[in-house]
């Protein structure tokens, strides 16, 4: 399989939002990957050292400053992990530059190609493939309806249920690379979704019948806060939760009136959980 077109990335964190600053940088400076927003610090990537770049950044705001830089493989920022294709009964993943004589794909399988960049949801990841596994026995069981992905990284799978016929996506995330990145990849296999940048409480009471959310348990606790915003979401699939808060959620979900359909977990760390409700409209 021919390699990722990444090799070595170049990061660059920045004290402060460089979002507009960074703005030209995709148009204008070669090996731009994109900017990370997290707090209240901006990580810049590039495929190339960029200082001279990034000095200029810096010159046009004062509040900015870098803090430090980073050099790294693409195998070591995906977890030391090559990315490779993965076959699903119903379903495969393959990075966007995988040959089609490579991806032994099983016959008539819908593929699904991922071009994850720098961000979080390659299909690889325990959360990722779980939660692709219950979306995928959720749309065996008959259509998904208006489909809700809050958190949606790279895309994989607010695009995956594109592709099993959802009526209608919406993908949220905060991180504006991610916006950008799920854009960039229900492009790659035309596809037609609705991507938002923000806080996923914002979205949730936006009318769906399955929602996705591969998330922490600090975003998750917002999203499940207000049972009027969940009226009409009869299907959950629930996935980024650790040991110490899968309690805490089961017990909230069941407060909720949903139950427990399906769960998986990974090395006893990992959980991810589809819960159904009944007598809910959209």
């Amino acid at each position: 399989m021919p390699a990722a077109p990444y090799d070595q990335l170049y990061i660059y964190e920045i004290t402060g939002d460089a979002r507009g600053q960074a703005a030209g940088l995709a148009k204008n400076q070669a090996g731009y990957l994109g900017l990370w927003l997290e707090d209240d610090t901006s990580f810049l990537f590039f495929s190339q050292p960029a200082e001279e770049a990034v000095a200029a950044l810096l010159a046009e705001d004062a509040s900015l400053h870098l803090r430090e830089c980073h050099q790294l493989s693409y195998d070591q920022w995906q977890g030391g992990l090559a990315l490779e294709p993965v076959h699903l009964e119903g379903l495969s993943v393959a990075p966007a530059w995988c040959e089609a004589a490579d991806l032994e794909t099983p016959h008539g399988q819908p593929c699904l190609r991922l071009d994850p960049g720098v961000v979080f949801g390659n299909g690889l990841h325990p959360t990722t493939r779980h939660c692709l596994e219950l979306l995928l026995l959720r749309a065996g069981n008959g259509p998904l309806g208006r489909v809700l992905d809050l958190g949606c990284g790279t895309g994989i799978l607010a695009c995956a249920a594109s592709l099993l016929g959802a009526e209608e996506v919406l993908a949220v995330d905060l991180n504006p690379l991610c916006v950008e990145t799920t854009q960039k990849n229900a492009a790659l296999n035309r596809l037609k979704l609705e991507v938002a940048e923000g806080p996923a409480e914002e979205f949730i009471a936006r009318p769906a019948r399955t929602v996705l959310a591969n998330m922490h348990w600090g975003a998750l606790e917002g999203v499940l806060a207000e049972p009027k915003h969940l009226l009409g979401k009869n299907d959950l699939i629930i996935s980024g939760v650790t040991r110490s808060h899968l309690g805490p959620l089961r017990a909230r979900l069941v407060d909720l009136g949903y139950n427990e359909h399906l769960s998986r977990q990974a090395e006893s760390t990992w959980f991810s959980l589809w819960v159904v409700r009944a007598g809910d409209n959209e």
